[in-house]
């Protein structure tokens, strides 16, 4: 019988001595420690885990977290990184809670938002231009040439980008079988298990992408298509690999202090994981080079390769460091951006013929992306009206007609049917 269920017929000889009673409670406390702290552990890991395919951005952020919920779970949420290695995407689980809203308000109040009316500071590396209007999404395009210009990091923990069970049901269903043609040296087989990932990721994570991937067929093929083959590029690449490996290894030796639904990372074992993240986006650019993957990035934003890894890095941990270490981590990722007022007064107001949200039209400006439903908008001729209720707009560029967004009529660059 147990120590507080003794039958009475028990002789007192039957039961531990009052000094060996101690050390049996010593020891299961013990043990009840090792195992709430190996709990705590899985847990963290699995919520960092899911931000593999949290904020998905640019090949730059190879964590060595490809996949969601995989081992080497402190790994970026972008583009080529997000890609997953041989053995990386573990199964995804329904308990974690990045990219929630409460991880995000938690993040938050690390990383305070801008302020209404401010846009972040940057200037386009394509046409030159500095960014004047403000921006609704984390991806920041030019409002001169529709380029990607910047991510802000502040705008993308604001939102609610949590895998749902879809998405996790894919990632899931496709896993042995990725493994298993990586372990043959299939490349075909393993792109096709990718592509089905980053299709579920586009339809079912949408605020963790680019806002263009909705309504531009064309961008979401693109989108896919690159991720697909950024994955394949990193699952046989023996370097990628290799630090992959050591990812794995960083984070398996990370030390956490709290409770379990609130676990708090230990700065000092932290550090190495950060050094290796370091390594991982050196290799990235290399890599993303040598693959041709600047050919299929629909963004085109080989510039961006390290901010896009060191954000959805720090997207992933802000929330489960230490204040001081939260701040350590954003001073060394170089993103403690500065924001300014936005110009919009020069512009003239025009509305999409994609789904009719107002926009500046900024003198000079050829193209820009719509913030309401990222559609590229061609500024080179003058808004059409509709006979239908009378309301003027752009065409998105390549159009030569659309159904008017505010009565459905039939609109065209050559008039209206």
């Amino acid at each position: 019988m147990g120590l507080f269920k003794r039958n009475r017929e028990e002789s007192p000889e039957d039961t531990p001595a009052p000094a060996d009673r101690k050390a049996l409670a010593r020891q299961w406390q013990e043990q009840a420690a090792q195992m709430q702290a190996q709990a705590r552990q899985l847990q963290a890991q699995a919520m960092q885990q899911v931000a593999a395919f949290q904020q998905a951005s640019k090949p730059g952020g190879t964590a060595g977290a490809g996949a969601a919920r995989r081992v080497a779970g402190a790994g970026a949420a972008a583009r080529a990184g997000a890609a997953a290695g041989a053995g990386s995407a573990a199964e995804v689980g329904s308990g974690a809670e990045v990219g929630s809203g409460a991880w995000a308000r938690q993040v938050l109040a690390i990383l305070a938002p801008p302020q209404p009316g401010y846009v972040k500071r940057c200037t386009c590396v394509v046409c030159g231009a500095p960014k004047k209007l403000p921006t609704v999404t984390a991806y920041v395009y030019c409002d001169y040439c529709a380029a990607l210009i910047d991510y802000d990091l502040r705008r993308a923990c604001e939102g609610d980008t949590a895998p749902g069970p879809q998405y996790a049901a894919t990632v899931n269903g496709t896993h042995a079988a990725a493994r298993a043609a990586v372990a043959a040296g299939d490349r075909d087989a393993y792109r096709d298990l990718r592509r089905q990932v980053f299709e579920a990721y586009v339809t079912y994570v949408p605020m963790a992408v680019s806002h263009r991937a909705r309504n531009d067929p064309a961008y979401r093929d693109a989108y896919v298509a690159y991720m697909a083959e950024a994955a394949v590029a990193r699952a046989f690449d023996p370097a990628a690999r290799a630090l992959e490996a050591e990812m794995t290894q960083r984070v398996m030796g990370l030390r956490y202090t709290g409770n379990m639904m609130s676990p708090t990372v230990d700065p000092d074992s932290f550090w190495p994981v950060v050094d290796t993240l370091e390594k991982q986006i050196g290799s990235s650019r290399t890599l993303y080079r040598s693959a041709g993957l600047a050919e299929l990035d629909p963004d085109h934003a080989e510039h961006l390769t390290g901010k896009l890894g060191w954000s959805g890095f720090c997207q992933g941990w802000l929330g489960m460091l230490p204040r001081d270490a939260a701040a350590t981590l954003l001073d060394r990722a170089g993103l403690t951006s500065q924001y300014v007022p936005a110009e919009a007064h020069d512009g003239q107001p025009r509305h999409c013929g994609g789904c009719g949200a107002q926009f500046s039209a900024l003198p000079g400006a050829s193209a820009l992306i719509c913030d309401g439903c990222g559609r590229t908008i061609g500024l080179g001729g003058a808004e059409l009206p509709c006979t239908g209720c009378g309301a003027t707009m752009t065409l998105p560029a390549g159009a030569d007609e659309v159904a008017c967004p505010f009565c459905g009529a039939r609109v065209e660059r050559a008039g209206i049917r």
